[in-house]
């Protein structure tokens, strides 16, 4: 009987790691002669999508049981449980590896682990990570920080992934500090950490850190890690090359726009190294600020940003997009909020206003050469797609829901769903394409999507998290396309 079994064993094994190797070597795109036509698979019930792999070779998802975190093999293959319910998943540029992380404890704390494709388990390098946990888009190494409450110290950790094994996956300490902040900022291979007051730089790979000295606001560092920015004791927004710590320039903000005396709440700087400042007026003691502003800042000025009124951050992660939102007025029927979006040099690529303040982003494609912004009104909602080709504008047939809207890879054509109420009175929610002059329809969803679409080009395809038949359930969906 033994026997038996541990056959069987062995040959399920089997299968699995032929079904990994097989998923590696991804999909086939279609032939010029194969007709491919809009198709619709349930790859999981009662779950969440939590990332695709970008060659489509897996998926990981946690179920709404909350049994652990899964793999599930593409395009057809089996399912793997790889470890405790994770929050959040990020996946390596190559996809040879990702990083996940849990959602906070009690005591605040995270546990983090790497997971290497393959029917293996990952493997956990902290379960008392605190704050910040940045990387490379490689994911050569994760940094991140543990706080000791008796010591009243915060360490900087470092996990290098070459040296992750599934028996021993070590980390290095770098930087320790008295109190429990420090933020933690990625730029390719370099780390930026500061406290309340003191900055350092830190090189991964040589584990050199660089005290940077005292800080009078916040600090960046530019995503490829080439550049970093201070204030000086004097208020000056001072920026520097990181490999040899010199000044390339300097600017006296507050001078510039006329803001003597206002203080920098925070700070970015985008792929083309322009500051962003979010500043605002001191109010008087015990008052909450009320009036803000954000500035661009480059070499040779600083000047205000219309729209952004101190509210601008990323746009939907992306370093080469910034986002701004602002409240504009309220009145007897509600508030109308005010959306700007910048490319990295800050030149303006799409200015809408609305009364929810929970309207998602606008769409872009990945070169940010198109965006279609969705205006509503009593009539109808209408798709606005600006463009090389100029401006073209779409009266949806039914409402948009704006969380289920992308551009496809690779193509100008816009893939959105809608619902729409039928002749019977039945309400149906279905996806629908345009590409700025043709509106097609493609076929009807299960349920309305409860999460963003995850295009993946090769062949062309969405992965998302819709409502299931039970509204109680969740279906993980693909859409090739």
């Amino acid at each position: 009987m033994t026997s038996h079994w541990g056959g069987r064993l062995a040959r399920a094994l089997a299968l699995l790691f032929l079904g990994w190797g097989i998923a590696s070597c991804g999909t086939k795109e279609p032939g010029p002669k194969q007709e491919v036509l809009p198709r619709l698979d349930v790859l999981h019930k009662g779950a969440w999508l939590l990332g695709v792999d970008a060659r489509q070779r897996f998926l990981l998802f946690r179920p709404q049981t909350g049994a652990g975190t899964y793999a599930k093999v593409l395009p057809e293959g089996g399912d793997v449980r790889i470890c405790d319910p994770a929050d959040t998943s990020i996946l390596a540029e190559d996809g040879g590896s990702v990083l996940l992380w849990s959602a906070p404890s009690e005591e605040r704390t995270r546990t983090a682990w790497l997971w290497r494709p393959g029917p293996f388990a990952c493997i956990p390098f902290t379960t008392s990570s605190q704050g910040d946990i940045v990387h490379d888009r490689a994911l050569s190494y994760v940094a991140f920080t543990e706080s000791d409450a008796s010591a009243g110290t915060t360490s900087l950790r470092v996990m290098d992934a070459a040296a992750c094994t599934a028996k021993d996956c070590p980390s290095r300490t770098l930087l320790q500090v008295p109190g429990s902040t420090l933020l933690l900022q990625a730029g390719g291979t370099t780390v930026l950490a500061t406290d309340a007051t003191q900055a350092w730089l830190i090189d991964v790979p040589s584990g050199a850190v660089v005290p940077l000295g005292t800080v009078a606001g916040p600090c960046t560092l530019s995503s490829d890690g080439t550049r970093y920015s201070l204030f000086s004791a004097a208020g000056h927004l001072q920026v520097f090359d990181t490999a040899t710590r010199s000044l390339q320039w300097e600017r006296s903000w507050a001078e510039d726009v006329s803001r003597e005396g206002w203080e920098v709440e925070s700070a970015l700087m985008t792929d083309a190294k322009v500051l962003v400042l979010n500043v605002y007026e001191p109010p008087p003691p015990d008052r909450i600020p009320l009036v803000h502003a954000t500035l661009a800042c480059d070499a040779t000025s600083c000047q205000v940003l219309a729209g952004g009124q101190g509210g601008c951050w990323w746009g939907l992660g992306r370093t080469d997009l910034v986002s701004c939102s602002h409240l504009l007025r309220c009145g007897p029927y509600g508030c109308e909020y005010q959306f700007t979006y910048f490319d990295a040099s800050m030149r303006l690529l799409s200015n809408t206003t609305t009364t929810d303040v929970r309207r998602p982003q606008p769409a872009f494609s990945e070169d940010l050469a198109h965006r279609v912004s969705l205006y509503q009104d009593d009539s109808a909602d209408t798709l606005t797609w600006v463009g090389p080709a100029g401006v073209h504008t779409l009266k949806a047939t039914g409402a948009v829901d704006m969380r289920f809207i992308t551009f496809l890879p690779g193509a100008e054509r816009l893939v959105f769903a809608q619902t729409l109420t039928r002749s019977d009175g039945v309400r149906e929610t279905r996806l629908a394409a345009w590409d700025g002059v043709s509106l097609t329809d493609l076929l009807p969803l299960p349920g309305a999507p409860v999460q963003g679409a995850h295009p993946r080009a090769a062949p062309t395809a969405l992965y998302s998290t819709i409502e299931s038949a039970d509204p109680s359930s969740l279906d993980i969906i693909r859409i090739q396309l």
